[in-house]
Order: structure tokens, then C-alpha cells, then sequence
């Protein structure tokens, strides 16, 4: 989390997300490069997802990451003069969501 200096609030949010792919023989999973452009592949998707829920969390109001109560602990000068219901919709939230598949199975 981040004050700028005209009070403006940015938050870093970083996900990372092991998963296992069940895949059709004809995929190739055990090819590293196609690995890691499904890895590249599912971090901007489910980035963008996140992108979303988080939009829709701010504007119902829901705080879910707790990012009030790190403002209250970290930089309670600023807690103190803003109205956190008003605020909360503004702060920018920039998430980061990194997929590394582990492990892959086979369909037959």
C-alpha cells in the first residue's frame, strides 16, 4: 500500500496460483514452452477476473482484503482524515495474478 502525496491510495494486490492441468494428449503439456505461454495465458485472465471482482467489491463497499485496516495500522494520520465509506471506491487496486502450473494429468 501506497499514499501519494495528494492522498491518493494505491494498493499492490499479488496472487500466485499453483494448478494442475488435466489435458488432452494432443496439448503437450510436457513442452516447456507451451507451459509457460499457458502460464502467461491464465495469469492475464484470471488478472483481468480479479480486475473485475475487485471492481464490484469497491463499489458494494466491501473491504474483503482488509486494506481499511492496514491503513488504520500502518498510516493512521491518514485514517484519521478521510471517511473511509467515501474513500474506499477511489483507491486504486492494481491486482497481479502469476499461475505456475505444477503438475498435469492425461484424458483419454
Amino acid at each position: 500500500m501506497k499514499v501519494q502525496r495528494d492522498g491518493q491510495i494505491d494498493v499492490n494486490l499479488s496472487l500466485k496460483l499453483p494448478v494442475t492441468i488435466v489435458e488432452y494428449a494432443q496439448d503437450h503439456l510436457q513442452d516447456k514452452a507451451n507451459v509457460k505461454r499457458l502460464n502467461n495465458q491464465l495469469s492475464e485472465i484470471m488478472t483481468q477476473d480479479a480486475e473485475k471482482i475487485i471492481r464490484t467489491l469497491q463499489q458494494s463497499g466491501c473491504d474483503a482484503f482488509g486494506i481499511g485496516r492496514h491503513l488504520i495500522a500502518y498510516y493512521p494520520a491518514v485514517w484519521k482524515r478521510v471517511n473511509w465509506e467515501k474513500e474506499y471506491p477511489n483507491v486504486r487496486i492494481h491486482p497481479q495474478v502469476t499461475v505456475t502450473i505444477v503438475g498435469n494429468g492425461i484424458l483419454n
